[in-house]
């Protein structure tokens, strides 16, 4: 069978910290595709309080194989202390999406 594809999922206070984030995973090689969204209203808690603040949402699409490297760089470059990250694999890809994302390199 042919290798799943990722699909993983952050959030980011602002637009132009998406986009940076975006295409510099896609110019180093980790993302096939990133997307941002947005703005959305996240209500959420932290530190004992409700919160809610716009966010705008970040999706990667990449290689399996690519997976702990991407989350690793997200990580190290995101401006939450507890940043989300979200990650599942996608079986259902047509074969032409899914040669093009494992062929990124």
């Amino acid at each position: 069978m042919t290798e799943a594809l990722g699909i993983a999922w952050t959030t980011l206070p602002s637009r132009e910290e998406a986009d940076r984030l975006a295409a510099d995973a896609v110019a180093a090689g980790l993302a096939a595709c990133a997307q941002v969204d947005g703005p959305i209203r996240s209500h959420f808690a932290w530190e004992g309080r409700t919160q809610a603040e716009d966010e705008f949402r970040l999706t990667f699409k990449f290689a399996l194989t690519k997976a702990r490297d991407l989350e690793t760089w997200v990580h190290a470059r995101h401006p939450y202390a507890v940043p989300q990250w979200l990650g599942i694999h996608s079986d259902f890809a047509s074969a032409g999406y899914r040669a093009w994302v494992q062929g990124i390199r």
